[in-house]
C-alpha cells in the first residue's frame, strides 16, 4: 500500500510543475490563432481549433510510457534543483520560441549546462535546494553522463515523432513570394507531451540503484516524480510535400542524436566531454532548423498557380475532395470531361452534373489518374478543395 501511495504522489507531482500548464495553454492558443489565419486565407477553418491539443495528448504519451518503463528500471535520478531549472527553461523557451524551441536539445541541454554552472560555482538557489542531497554529495560527472545519454535518446524520439506524425494535419496557407506572386505553403507545427518518470532524493523507495553511483550517500532513499517533458518543432514548407520535409528533418535529427550519444559514451572515459555533448546538441539542433530554412529559400516554389490546371493545396475532411483522396501538390486537369484552368472553369464543369463528379488529376509523380465520387446534397460546391490560383 505504501508503494501505491508513493506512485500516486509521484504522478501527482506532475501537476505541481508550471511548465505543463504553460505548454497546454500554448497549444490551445496556437489552435485558435491557426483558425484565424485559415479563415483569412480560405474563408473557412480547416481543422478543429482543438487539433493541436489532441495531438499534444497523443502519441507522445505512448513514448512517455515506454521511456518511463526504461528510466524506472535503470533508476533515472534527478534533483529538485535540476527539475526547478528545467521548468524555468522550458517556460521561457515556450513563451519566447513557441513550438520551434521545444526540442529536447534546448530544454535538456540548456537545463543541464545551467545546472552544472550552479554546481561548479556552488550557487544558492533556495528554496529549490535538495535538502537530502547537498551538491557536495553528488557525483556530477556521472550525473552529466546520464543526462547526455538521455538527451541522445530523446533526440531519437523527436526524430521518430517528426517523421511519422510531424506532417499530420499540416496547415495549408497562402503567402506572397518575394516577387509578390501568390503561392501555397504549409505550416508544420506539433507539440507532444512525453511525461518521463524519474526519481529524486527523498523519502519513499529504498536505494535500488546501487549499480549507478550517482550519489555518495550510502542509504539514500528516493521519491518518484514525473517530469513534464514536451517535444515540439515548427517549420514552414513551400518547396516540397510536408511528409518529405518531415522525413528530411527526422534524418538530420537522428544523425545529431547518434553524434550526441557517441560523445556521451566517450564521456564515460573523459567526463568533461559530456558538457560538449550538450553544446553540440543545442548548436546542432539550431543548425538543422537553419538548414531547412536555407533549403526552402533557395528552392523553387512547388505550390503555385498552374497554366494547365488547378493546383491542390488541401482538402477539407468529409467532403467530395477528401472522398476522392485528392492530395496536396496534385493538379486537376479535367472535371466531368472538361478542361479546367481556374475556379470559374470548375464551377461550370460541376454545374453540368450536380449528382456526380469525375476528375482527371496529375499526381505528384506527374502521372495522370482518374477519381470520381457521387455528390450529395450539402456537399461543398467547390468539392471542399483548397486551391492555389492567381489573384
Amino acid at each position: 500500500m505504501d508503494i501505491l501511495g508513493e506512485i500516486a504522489k509521484g504522478i501527482g507531482s506532475l501537476f505541481i510543475q508550471p511548465a505543463l500548464y504553460v505548454a497546454i495553454l500554448l497549444v490551445i492558443v496556437a489552435g485558435f490563432s491557426r483558425i484565424k489565419w485559415e479563415r483569412k486565407a480560405f474563408h473557412v477553418s480547416i481543422h478543429s481549433p482543438w487539433q493541436e491539443l489532441k495531438g499534444f495528448f497523443g502519441i507522445g504519451l505512448l513514448f512517455g510510457l515506454t521511456l518511463s518503463i526504461v528510466t524506472f528500471f535503470i533508476g533515472l535520478t534527478l534533483t529538485i534543483t535540476w527539475i526547478a531549472i528545467f521548468n524555468v527553461v522550458m517556460i521561457v523557451l515556450l513563451l519566447v520560441g513557441l513550438f520551434r524551441m521545444a526540442s529536447a536539445a534546448y530544454t535538456i541541454g540548456i537545463t543541464s549546462l545551467a545546472y552544472y554552472a550552479v554546481y561548479y560555482f556552488n550557487m544558492d538557489l533556495s528554496p529549490f535546494v535538495d535538502q537530502m542531497l547537498p551538491l557536495r554529495d553528488l557525483y556530477v560527472d556521472n550525473f552529466m553522463i546520464v543526462l547526455v545519454l538521455l538527451l541522445a535518446l530523446l533526440l531519437a524520439v523527436e526524430a521518430f515523432l517528426i517523421q511519422f506524425s510531424g506532417a499530420n494535419h499540416a496547415s495549408p496557407m497562402l503567402r506572397k513570394s518575394g516577387r509578390g506572386k501568390l503561392v501555397g505553403a504549409f505550416q508544420l507545427r506539433q507539440l507532444w507531451f512525453v511525461p518521463l518518470v524519474c526519481f529524486i532524493p527523498g523519502h519513499g523507495f529504498a536505494m535500488l540503484f546501487d549499480w549507478w553511483p550517482v550519489f555518495q550517500i550510502g542509504n539514500q532513499s528516493f521519491a518518484l516524480m514525473v517530469l513534464p517533458l514536451v517535444i515540439g518543432f515548427q517549420q514552414q514548407v513551400q518547396s516540397q510535400l510536408p511528409a518529405q520535409a518531415a522525413r528530411k528533418l527526422a534524418v538530420r535529427i537522428t544523425s545529431l542524436a547518434i553524434l550526441v550519444a557517441l560523445i556521451g559514451v566517450i564521456g564515460i572515459v573523459v567526463p568533461i566531454l559530456t558538457l560538449l555533448g550538450f553544446v553540440v546538441a543545442i548548436i546542432g539542433r539550431l543548425w538543422v532548423s537553419y538548414r531547412h530554412r536555407a533549403d526552402e529559400r533557395k528552392s523553387a516554389f512547388k505550390f503555385t498557380p498552374q497554366p494547365d490546371g488547378i493546383m491542390i493545396l488541401g482538402a477539407r475532411d468529409n467532403t467530395p475532395a477528401s472522398r476522392m483522396s485528392l492530395l496536396p501538390g496534385e493538379k486537376i486537369l479535367e472535371v466531368n470531361g472538361r478542361l479546367v484552368r481556374n475556379r470559374e472553369d470548375l464551377y461550370e464543369a460541376l454545374n453540368e452534373n450536380r449528382a456526380y463528379c469525375k476528375l482527371k488529376v496529375q499526381d505528384n509523380n506527374g502521372e495522370p489518374r482518374i477519381v470520381q465520387t457521387a455528390l450529395y446534397e450539402g456537399d461543398s460546391f467547390e468539392l471542399g478543395l483548397f486551391m492555389v490560383e492567381a489573384r
